[in-house]
């Protein structure tokens, strides 16, 4: 079962800071024994509105991505829902709400005790309106963290005077080549891969060639030539008729297609010839290895799944993110179609954490470097499993 999102962002700021579930369940305003159900059932229904709040409070979040992590658990949002981008003047209207609410905000100045310490200044006149100017530019960074790099969120239009100016803004804050962005980024990274994908998009799908080589082999399986050449019943000469394309004529004729299976159900039982016999031998054996070597890929794409997994979390914790990781790779679903360019290759991207990702790809060993080829694996294994019915019988 998958890691609730809601879980994920709890989890994240506990692994941060060495929280215990105990703390964790009083500072959120629930039981503890409610954390762990969320974390191993996951969200059967909507948590109530103070627990959310508590929640974000506790782990640092703004509430609406509490509220939207829980609605997606909850199944109130699908993922299809949260991908649809909305329009773009509901975005517009929403981030212009938002940098409005902003000028609202203040800081609460201090003020020297009796006792001689410092506090918060508790009279709302002394309320000091915040650097505006700085918010929005701490906005335009975490916007620019998130896609990944200044270069792609300027990709629209990137030589127009306002991608020149917000460059510039950008710049200050961040750096000139972003060496300070990922600090920005307020999003978790989410990393969706598939070996299937990766391997061809390196040209590196040792695979192809041994699939290839067994349909050779069935090609090459010659035709038996011991089938007598019996001359078709009386009256059903048309048996022989074929089209422009080599194909039985006949087959398009109901008429001719009743007459036949008449006369074929009374027909003794055919017994095929010791060169047919041969020939489905020859098939027999190359679709058992070819199902072998089906399995032998799935096992070993699993195993290479699972190492780039593990490669690709450990350098992108490098980056010393401070956002939740989640990196799923997998072998490609049955009856998925590539998607030729979804890899991340180096020196292909100007995002830190696509760079990551495309050197914890060309540092982790493929099933190419496995002793021996596919073919040769897999008709090693067959052979074992054929050794081991025979010692069982």
């Amino acid at each position: 079962m998958a890691i609730a999102r809601l879980v994920a962002l709890i989890d994240h700021y506990k692994a941060a800071h060495g929280v215990s579930d105990a703390e964790l369940a009083r500072r959120i305003g629930i039981s503890r024994e409610n954390l762990r159900l969320w974390r191993t059932n996951g969200l059967r229904a909507l948590p109530d509105r103070d627990n959310l709040r508590g929640v974000a409070r506790t782990i640092g979040q703004p509430y609406r991505r509490v509220l939207s992590a829980a609605l997606l658990d909850a199944g109130y949002l699908t993922d299809t829902d949260a991908a649809q981008p909305r329009p773009y003047i509901e975005v517009l209207h929403d981030a212009i709400d938002a940098l409005t609410e902003a000028t609202k905000l203040t800081n609460q100045p201090l003020r020297q005790s009796a006792s001689g310490g410092w506090e918060a200044d508790p009279d709302p006149r002394a309320a000091l309106h915040i650097d505006w100017a700085e918010f929005v530019t701490h906005a335009l960074a975490g916007a620019a963290a998130n896609v990944g790099s200044t270069t792609q969120i300027l990709s629209g239009r990137p030589g127009s005077w306002e991608a020149a100016r917000v460059r510039e803004t950008l710049a200050s804050t961040v750096g000139p080549d972003d060496e300070h962005l990922l600090r920005h980024r307020t999003q978790p990274i989410t990393v969706d891969l598939s070996v299937d994908n990766i391997l061809r998009d390196l040209d590196a799908d040792p695979y192809l060639d041994a699939f290839d080589e067994i349909d050779q082999r069935e090609l090459d399986i010659p035709e038996p030539d011991d089938i007598p050449d019996e001359p078709p019943p009386p009256g059903m000469e048309w048996l022989h008729d074929r089209d422009e394309h080599g194909l039985a004529a006949w087959i398009n004729d109901p008429d001719k297609v009743a007459a036949y299976q008449r006369w074929h159900a009374e027909q003794p039982p055919y017994e095929p010839t010791p060169g047919e016999q041969a020939q489905q031998q020859a098939l027999d054996s190359l679709a058992a290895l070819r199902d072998t070597l089906e399995e032998l890929r799935r096992e070993e794409l699993h195993a290479y799944a699972d190492s780039l997994t593990a490669a690709i979390t450990d350098r992108l914790r490098t980056l010393n993110l401070h956002v939740p990781i989640r990196v799923t790779v997998i072998a490609a679903p049955n009856g998925a179609k590539h998607q030729y360019g979804t890899t991340p290759l180096p020196g292909e991207s100007s995002s830190r954490i696509d760079e990551a990702i495309a050197a914890a790809i060309a540092e982790t060993p493929g099933p190419a470097v496995l002793q021996g080829t596919p073919l040769q694996r897999a008709e090693a294994a067959l052979q074992r499993a054929q050794d081991g019915e025979r010692a069982d019988d």
